[in-house]
């Protein structure tokens, strides 16, 4: 056995990551977005991230002591990785470090809750075995499994070149997410990593058996959060000529709010503590390729028009939009690229991502209040113009 005590100055950081030290722990975060789709379907790694040094060999076990304030952070092994504090339901996964699946719905890597408390020093362990996979979050079980396909006998051989050289291990996190990190071990056996796995059953993501309603979902939801989602709500609501339409999605996970003439939708994604909130002016995406189009698209010009009078908001939503990371580029026609005071910034479907606090609720209500004033003004005034918008432009 040996165990890798990791200081944390020798955590290197790629591309668009950044890390500071202070009392004892290493703050890491990144300027650039890390789309959870760029893992789901096997697509390569994010690009801005921390590396532990040197590499581990299978069986190990990994023991992190970590604080998180939004979602999410991704643990990156080899070819795989293990996602924790996911804001979306169906995006918990524990992918295979060494031949990933790339099929985010099958029932071997859907079972993973993966939550734990923000701003809270929490304890995470994630132990690769050699026939048994097992995560750890505050000393407890939330991921076991004996049929990850690194155990599988037909890859053998490969894993044993594979694991001649070792796999890499990173951390990564989404843009405007801080991951403080206190301690990191790596521990490598012999021959067998010791494992106690639980005979209860661990808790699963399914879905609720019964119809969500708004007020079942917001029931779900931290106190603080149904007090924004209410006010939000009331405030959509009642915007004209926004006329904003609410629904709730089969499953629960979401909440949209729709102004179907304007082409602009908010939502929430529900998922307990790790829930967030956003809104973009959505590709509407019924039939063809070459059909998909937006029904129009006022954010620079609301962005121009907020920073009159309040800069500092334009700005904070300007940086909140989740940048594109090229995971089907240059096949993707979401990719949208905006254009700010002097600055560009190329957005996936342009959506803009928000915390799920008081602080980013705040924003997106008077974003909302200064389209809706705007789009009032140019209504009144006849300049309002409404033509579709093409993701594939035609000759």
């Amino acid at each position: 056995m040996i165990t890798h005590d990791i200081s944390l100055a020798a955590l290197e950081t790629h591309g668009k990551a950044q890390i500071k030290f202070a009392d004892g722990a290493a703050d890491i975060w990144t300027e650039r977005s890390i789309q959870a789709i760029h893992n789901i379907y096997g697509s390569t790694a994010p690009k801005h991230y921390a590396a532990l040094p040197g590499k581990y060999r299978v069986p190990f076990r990994v023991d992190l002591t970590v604080k998180l304030d939004f979602p999410m952070l991704i643990m990156q092994v080899g070819s795989g990785y293990v996602k924790f504090a996911s804001p979306m339901k169906d995006n918990r996964k524990a992918e295979d470090l060494a031949f990933p699946s790339g099929k985010p719905n099958a029932k071997e890597y859907y079972a993973f809750d993966n939550h734990f408390p923000y701003g809270e020093w929490t304890d995470i362990s994630v132990i690769y075995g050699a026939d048994e996979m097992q995560v750890m979050i505050g000393g407890e079980e939330r991921y076991y499994s004996r049929n990850m396909p690194y155990m599988s006998k037909r890859n053998r051989a490969k894993l044993a070149e594979l694991n001649a050289e070792g796999f890499a291990i990173g951390l990564a996190v989404q843009k405007r997410s801080v991951l403080s990190v206190k301690s990191i071990t790596v521990t490598e056996y012999e021959d067998h990593a010791p494992i106690s796995h639980s005979e209860t059953e661990i808790e699963s993501n399914s879905p609720i058996a019964d119809k969500p309603t708004f007020e079942s979902v917001l029931s779900d939801l931290p106190t603080d959060y149904r007090a924004e989602i209410r006010e939000t709500d009331e405030l959509l609501r009642s915007l004209k000529p926004l006329k904003f339409k609410r629904s709730v999605d089969k499953n629960g996970g979401k909440i949209t709010w729709v102004s179907s003439g304007s082409g602009v939708s908010f939502s929430i994604r529900a998922s307990g503590a790790e829930s967030s909130q956003g809104f973009w002016f959505y590709i509407v995406t019924a039939g063809k390729p070459e059909t998909w189009h937006r029904v129009a698209d006022h954010m620079e010009e609301a962005l121009t028009e907020i920073a009159q009078s309040d800069a500092a908001l334009a700005e904070r939503i300007f940086y909140a939009l989740n940048d594109c990371v090229g995971c089907y580029a240059p096949r993707c026609l979401g990719s949208t690229l905006y254009k700010f005071n002097g600055s560009k910034r190329l957005a996936c479907h342009g959506r803009v991502v928000l915390h799920m606090n008081r602080e980013d609720s705040t924003d997106a209500r008077e974003f909302f209040r200064y389209l809706n004033a705007m789009l009032e003004r140019k209504s009144a005034s006849g300049e309002l113009r409404t033509e579709k918008i093409f993701m594939i432009k035609r000759a």
